[in-house]
């Protein structure tokens, strides 16, 4: 079975963490609650969700939604595609894509949340 593995971003306390629990709505199977260090529960909303890829860059960092690569000085963001179901690679300023596995080639140089390139906008 593949590993699910979550960090979330604070957008009160401004601060990415690794979340303890993630509860889910039994239903809908949406984010309801989650439960980050020195907090208890908390609502899901306050958080942005950012799913691992199951992967890692060159230099062995695990690789999440959202994370800004470089490879061979050209900028690309991880994004979830609904269409196809998968991660995949868009380089910044254009809409040309690459596969999600070269981010193996590549290295993480940001998120949209912290240590953002100039060319990035955040929140993407």
């Amino acid at each position: 079975m593949k590993e699910i593995k979550f960090r979330v971003w604070d957008k009160v306390r401004q601060k990415m963490f690794k979340p303890q629990a993630i509860s889910f709505d039994t239903q809908t199977l949406a984010p309801f609650a989650v439960s980050v260090p020195g907090c208890s529960w908390e609502p899901a909303e306050k958080f942005d969700l950012l799913q691992w890829t199951g992967l890692s860059d060159a230099k062995g960092s695990n690789v999440y939604e959202g994370d800004i690569i470089n490879i061979s000085s050209v900028i690309y963001q991880v994004i979830w595609n609904k269409s196809i179901a998968g991660f995949e690679l868009v380089e910044a300023g254009s809409s040309l894509k690459r596969n999600i596995i070269d981010v193996g080639i590549g290295e993480i140089v940001g998120n949209p949340y912290q240590n953002v390139p100039s060319i990035i906008t955040p929140g993407l």
